[in-house]
């Protein structure tokens, strides 16, 4: 092109593209700038005149130009006519620090000549808010996820302090929760390091680690106490009147607005004592509200950095603090509907259980009743049959028929007696007389009692008792009368022999006595039914023993438990708690 001809190029091109608001230049085939538009040159600093005419290399670094191939892609646009469009090129400017800009190439002719219309445009701006809005969307959908508060409070604050793509990246934040009732803004949770040592450690190890915040939680949300927390002492000092609305942090609360402070030494907002606690000349403070009602507000620093607060960075976490309000507050609504939840569960065992002892207490008195006037009625008549019964028995000039038939009427006269002592045990249990006991002597009183019956039934007796086992608190007579009876239950349970192991030995701070069989053991239906009155399977059983074991057994703070499978056996064990010395000395 000559320079004649070069007037009437810049004016054709000023009529098309002079005013637009992106930065345009006309490339030749030489990669010669023959026309840069107003915007260009004002962004540049420079007039037309010193950037017509030059080569690309002077106004483009060779990281693009050589290196990308970007004078190639010119030259491969003006010879075969393609549209270009680079995305997202990065460029490292001296006053405004690394900018983002899109890049187009369009292929043109003016007379015969070949060019191509470079647009440029910068797009830093759309891109820091678009990855402004997907920060936020994450730390939005990471809150969302949490509904324990303490953990939720730990993840706003994450989202505040952690940088990257995982947070806003403010060195220290504080974040304090409304007392409505106590009328006080109380510090609950704060998240940064103590000084710049420790914030080296900290950024050191999780830099350029994580990519969002859901990564950065994973990992490092651990339940840590508070007290192990580097602001703790910080936290513990944190606590404003709620009607104190002339200083901060409530007169951003006041206001409903969130407050930057650039100069807090000097700043009517900023108390003293808010001063001396942050220790920091610039912080910001964002309410958190929803309609009228007071959340708390978050207090954000760059206290170890020293680096200034951006208004963009305000805007952020003015939106952040806006998200976090109503994700403490549907926390805060889960956290009540689970405690309801737990008080109804907890009233309504209360009052299954007094159900239970009310119908339990209804069907004692009717049995007390029944036991008194059946006792009296047969007791005397019984006395005087067994009487005369074991009289005949005892006279040696009668025959064996005699005998037998009065033997008869003993062992029928005894189980009678036995039933009527069993009611009246159950219906009016002696009271019980606690003290230090060992269960060996307990075990071997048992194991005489029973020896014989275990002869005649072919069961084998095992015996596995612990040394040195503690003294507990019980009954002599009474747990004789338990362990004799559980002995009996597991003898009837092999009828055609077995194994029955006694023992005992401590447990989680107890002392458990213990005994099992080999026998057919209990059917899961009916596991819950035994200890019940009158239950038996038995054909000529009361339903009272196991009952009145297991009142006997609570009488001494015990705790009595089943295991059984059907077919292979049952074991019956009673934990006894151990006293204490302080118990013991009384």
């Amino acid at each position: 092109m000559t320079d004649q001809q070069f007037p009437a190029c810049e004016s054709f091109f000023e009529c098309i593209v002079a005013n637009l608001p992106a930065r345009m230049l006309v490339i030749d085939e030489d990669l010669k700038i023959i026309y840069a538009n107003p915007t260009y040159c004002a962004t540049r600093g420079l007039n037309a005149e010193e950037v017509q005419g030059c080569s690309i290399e002077e106004f483009f670094p060779s990281s693009l130009v050589v290196d990308a191939q970007f004078g190639e892609a010119i030259r491969k646009s003006l010879a075969d006519g393609y549209h270009t469009r680079w995305s997202g090129y990065r460029q490292p400017t001296p006053d405004h620090g690394e900018r983002i800009i899109d890049i187009r190439l369009d292929p043109c002719q003016y007379a015969d000549q070949r060019l191509v219309l470079l647009s440029i445009e910068d797009v830093t701006e759309r891109h820091r808010q678009l990855y402004e809005r997907n920060m936020l969307q994450q730390i939005s959908h990471a809150m969302l996820g949490i509904t324990a508060l303490p953990r939720l409070l730990h993840a706003i604050l994450t989202g505040i302090t952690a940088g990257g793509a995982a947070g806003l990246g403010f060195n220290r934040a504080i974040l304090m929760l409304a007392d409505q009732q106590a009328g006080m803004l109380n510090a609950e949770m704060a998240v940064g390091p103590r000084d710049a040592q420790q914030a080296a450690e900290i950024w050191s190890r999780i830099s350029h680690k994580y990519q969002t915040l859901d990564d950065f939680l994973t990992e490092e949300d651990e339940a840590v106490e508070l007290e192990e927390q580097p602001l703790y002492d910080l936290v513990q000092q944190l606590h404003f009147p709620l009607d104190k609305t002339n200083v901060l942090p409530m007169a951003a609360v006041a206001r409903g607005e969130t407050v930057h402070v650039r100069n807090a030494r000097n700043d009517p907002e900023v108390s003293e004592e808010l001063y001396e606690l942050l220790e920091a000349d610039e912080f910001v403070v964002a309410p958190m509200l929803i309609e009228r009602q007071t959340i708390g507000v978050v207090l954000a620093d760059n206290f170890v950095t020293g680096e200034p607060i951006s208004e963009a960075d305000v805007q952020l976490l003015n939106t952040l603090a806006n998200q976090a309000a109503l994700a403490i507050d549907r926390a805060r609504a889960y956290e009540e509907i689970h405690r309801r939840a737990q008080e109804l569960e907890e009233a309504y065992e209360k009052l299954a259980a007094a159900q239970k002892e009310k119908i339990e207490a209804e069907k004692l008195a009717t049995i007390g009743e029944v036991t008194a006037i059946v006792a009296h009625e047969i007791r005397n008549p019984l006395s005087t049959i067994g009487g005369f019964a074991r009289s005949i028995n005892r006279s040696p000039d009668e025959g064996t028929r005699s005998r037998r038939n009065s033997q008869i009427i003993i062992d029928e006269v005894e189980r009678l007696e036995e039933i009527l002592q069993h009611l009246l045990d159950f219906t009016k249990p002696p009271s019980s007389e606690l003290v230090l006991n060992r269960l060996e002597a307990l075990i071997d009183y048992a194991l005489q009692m029973t020896e014989n019956l275990a002869k005649d039934a072919g069961v084998t007796v095992r015996v596995s008792i612990e040394e040195d086992l503690p003294e507990v608190f019980l009954d002599h007579k009474q747990c004789q009368q338990v362990i004799v009876n559980l002995m009996r239950n597991a003898l009837e349970a092999m009828p055609e022999g077995g194994l029955l192991t006694i023992g005992a030995c401590r447990t989680d701070g107890r002392v458990k006595l213990y005994i099992s069989d080999t026998g057919k053991g209990i059917s899961q239906e009916h596991i819950d039914e035994i200890f019940d009155t009158f239950y038996t399977t038995k054909p000529s059983g009361t339903g009272l023993g196991l009952a009145l074991t297991q009142k006997i057994v609570q009488q001494h703070g015990a705790e009595m438990k089943v295991t059984t499978k059907e077919g292979e056996g049952s074991t019956f064990a009673i934990e006894f708690p151990i006293p204490s010395e302080q118990d013991q000395a009384k």
